[in-house]
């Protein structure tokens, strides 16, 4: 099973996964070098946890056929301002709700791969690597409206 399938159907897994790692990190620490962190400075371990920022932009109006809108492009670049104060390490676009996968591309429901391309290559000309940014989906026919939910996970960066 991949981990988009594992995701899916456990969507806590991503954050747990990540805490998980980070705290790895600490318990794996041999007794000396866990008193030289226990020494450092209160500012190095909030530096050192991951923090996962979320944000929902409706589907409507994200796309004028298989480009991003204005608007869209105006929301993007104002999430990635939110997160400046981070080392974004992986950045996940995750369409959620009732979405068409086949649908024409005038349909303001339908996610092709051009509209995907997109939305990538947006955020790769705002400075994020291609290779840190990860498609993932979530559909939910129950849902009365398709969504694009951003997740950037990062590290404080330092200031």
């Amino acid at each position: 099973m991949t981990f988009c399938a594992m995701h899916r159907r456990h969507p806590v897994l991503l954050p747990a996964l990540l805490l998980a790692l980070n705290l790895g990190t600490a318990v794996a620490q041999t007794p000396r070098t866990a008193a030289a962190a226990a020494a450092a400075p209160a500012s190095a371990a909030s530096a050192s946890r991951l923090v996962i920022r979320s944000n929902t932009l409706p589907a409507q109006g994200l796309f004028e056929g298989d480009r991003l809108s204005s608007a869209a492009r105006d929301r993007l670049d104002a999430v990635l301002a939110e997160a400046s104060d981070l080392d974004v390490e992986v950045i996940l676009l995750v369409p959620a709700g009732p979405w068409r996968l086949d649908g024409q591309p005038g349909d303001e429901r339908s996610l092709t791969p051009a509209r995907l391309a997109a939305l990538r290559q947006h955020l790769v000309q705002r400075g994020l690597p291609a290779r840190r940014i990860y498609v993932e989906s979530r559909i939910e026919p129950s849902a009365t409206a398709p969504r694009l939910v951003i997740e950037l996970v990062g590290r404080p960066s330092p200031q």
